[in-house]
């Protein structure tokens, strides 16, 4: 699902005090007092369910008048990003068509054309997928498990805050975040007109994977302009990134393996299964004898594990999980409003 994006599209307007972007500028001055520079600021404009898009005038890169454009354009249209679109190039048009609408505006022919042919630069897009695991405890004990167990590739382990990981804080070109959808919707609620919908029942058990391709990242894989996208671009793009995550064994294994164990090593491996500390409780050498055998069976006792509760004793096999098909839009959302598919005619 593409969920934010910021771009520039060309589009020939009036600038300053009098024009539809108009919402102040910031300004900096030299010490004599001569102007040094200045910047327009951010319009918030108003879409569905009180969602907002920041809008200002500026340029495209070869010195074009434009209009940038910055906010989760799913959410702007259908009030919630739970489940959305992945058709870049119909959101953006569709987000331009209302922008010019709210402005009162029309837009030059070429500017038009140059839309259509997905002449826009893009500065920022997150590609979004979610996995279902049942329910908002298994989601985060997912994502605690996550934290001891997986690196990315040239991120290394993420940042962990007890319900999202991060890898890849501050980076200027991409970034991960794994979150339970569930608890996010608890800080961030829905819209009153969307809280009698399945939205949130829907959302309790989605583990969501967040990548955010920023401008040096989209040039390097040759995306930062929007004709270079395809419906399936965002889900191949999220896929090939998502095997830079690394995730150990040990989190896949489930209830079954105790019983292939040899007896003498059961009682270590449910001790460890349980979250017991075995550097603690067991002699250094007799810990790494106990290590190096159980290795062969798939299980890293060094990675101390989660205490979990009857009902969800079975790990979840992670890694199949996310690797696996992601969550698509329900059955039950479709032709409502609670699914926006564009339907502005576009170059395919």
């Amino acid at each position: 699902m593409i969920d934010w994006v910021d771009f520039v599209a060309p589009l020939v307007h009036d600038e300053g005090q009098g024009s539809p972007f108009y919402a102040g500028e910031v300004m900096s001055t030299t010490a004599a007092g001569e102007l040094d520079w200045g910047i327009f600021k951010r319009m918030q404009m108003l879409g569905s369910y009180s969602s907002t898009v920041q809008v200002r005038s500026g340029r495209m890169a070869d010195g074009r008048q434009a209009v940038r454009v910055s906010g989760n354009l799913v959410k702007w249209f259908q009030g919630h990003n739970i489940f959305g679109t992945n058709d870049i190039r119909g959101l953006v048009l569709e987000s331009l068509s209302k922008i010019l609408e709210i402005g009162k505006i029309s837009a030059s022919i070429s500017d038009l054309e140059s839309w259509v042919v997905g002449d826009i630069e893009l500065v920022r897009v997150d590609c979004t997928e979610s996995a279902n695991f049942g329910n908002e405890k298994r989601v985060l004990n997912a994502i605690r498990s996550l934290d001891q167990s997986a690196n990315l590739k040239f991120r290394g382990r993420g940042q962990f805050n007890g319900h999202s990981l991060l890898f890849g804080k501050g980076s200027r070109n991409w970034s991960l975040t794994l979150y339970s959808k569930g608890t996010e919707l608890k800080k961030h609620k829905l819209p009153l007109e969307l809280l009698d919908s399945p939205l949130i029942e829907f959302a309790n058990g989605l583990l969501r994977m967040e990548f955010r391709l920023l401008s040096m990242h989209l040039k390097k894989l040759g995306l930062d302009k929007l004709w270079a996208w395809c419906e399936n671009t965002a889900s191949s793009v999220h896929q090939m990134m998502l095997q830079n995550l690394q995730i150990s064994d040990a989190t896949m294994i489930d209830s079954d393996v105790l019983e292939s164990l040899p007896t003498r090593y059961k009682l270590i491996y449910q001790s460890w299964k349980d979250g017991h500390d075995l550097r603690t409780i067991l002699s250094r050498p007799t810990f790494y004898r106990h290590r190096t055998a159980l290795l062969s069976y798939g299980v890293d006792i060094s990675i101390k594990q989660d205490r979990h509760e009857a009902e969800s004793s079975n790990v979840v096999p992670i890694r199949v999980v996310l690797v696996g098909k992601p969550v698509t839009v329900p059955e039950w959302a479709l032709n409502t409003p609670l699914f926006f598919q564009p339907s502005y005619a576009h170059a395919a």
